[in-house]
């Protein structure tokens, strides 16, 4: 009985032994694999990070690059439009109409060139104050009578109870330029081009710009936030990816909708401002 007992002890302490010999193995092996994993994913992020960097850097090298380029050719596009006015003041009949399109694809160049070093110089800093929205829309609106007079087309801001939100007004007003510029250009003969501004309950203002035109379809109303993505022949794609990019610097949104009727709506969105910010109100726009 002693003999069998002591052959069972013995037994159990080989398996024991075993067992323990097993799970410090095991221990073993899954410490070294999770050393050897974590060591991997830190090779393949500390690559990927040297990539994103690498890229981040050619970006931003080209788009210096690209961007001198386009303030050189300002000069001599310049030069090019002051020559063709001045012999399309001593020429008459056809060369003085092949002068006229010569001038209007200078403008056109111009205008690319101009909305394209906006769009790729660094966003300067906010100057913020309270900046009444109505008063805003009026100046907008002022700005654009003549070439709203020139299509026929009628533009006027409905009046409301007096709006304000906290924004740097020159660039709001940039972008409500554009935008208004897009509705004028969207909308037929006859229509109305309305803008119409609220201070919203939480704080925070909003502005709406809205028009008659054919609208845009569902699946493209983003994508013409895109750099290069434009709906016009000759639009250079850069506007609405900088007034979108101005509106997200104050913290807001800009976005366009489909309007109940037919037509478009822009709306711009402007967040409150901080409980901790105390400034003046701009009695005058600038």
């Amino acid at each position: 009985g002693g003999r069998r007992a002591g052959h069972g002890n013995a037994l159990l302490l080989t398996m024991l032994g075993v067992t323990g010999f097993l799970v410090v193995w095991a221990n073993f092996i899954g410490t070294t694999m999770r050393r050897t994993y974590r060591g991997m994913v830190r090779t393949a992020l500390e690559a990927r990070d040297e990539a994103l960097k690498a890229h981040e850097e050619r970006v931003r090298s080209l788009t210096t690059l690209s961007g001198e380029i386009a303030h050189e050719l300002k000069n001599p596009l310049a030069s090019v439009k002051g020559l063709a006015a001045m012999i399309a003041r001593e020429v008459e009949g056809r060369p003085a109409e092949r002068l006229a399109v010569l001038r209007r694809e200078v403008d056109r160049m111009q205008e690319i060139l101009e909305g394209f070093l906006n769009f790729s110089r660094p966003l300067l800093p906010l100057n913020e104050a309270h900046v009444p929205l109505d008063g805003l829309c009026r100046q907008v609106v002022e700005l654009h009578e003549g070439m709203a007079g020139e299509r026929g087309v009628a533009l006027r801001v409905t009046e409301g109870p007096p709006a304000e939100a906290w924004c740097d007004a020159r660039k709001v007003r940039q972008v409500l330029i554009d935008v208004v510029q897009n509705a004028l250009d969207a909308a037929p003969r006859g229509t109305t081009v309305e803008l119409q501004s609220w201070t919203l309950p939480g704080g925070g203002g909003r502005v709406e710009v809205r028009d008659r035109g054919p609208g845009l379809a569902e699946e493209v109303r983003e994508r013409v936030f895109e750099p290069g993505i434009t709906t016009k022949p000759h639009g250079s794609g850069l506007g609405l990816a900088l007034s979108r990019a101005l509106m997200r610097q104050h913290g807001g949104e800009l976005s366009l909708r489909a309007r109940d009727g037919g037509g478009c709506v822009a709306e711009l969105l402007l967040p409150a401002a901080s409980p901790m910010v105390e400034a003046p109100r701009k009695e005058a726009l600038s």
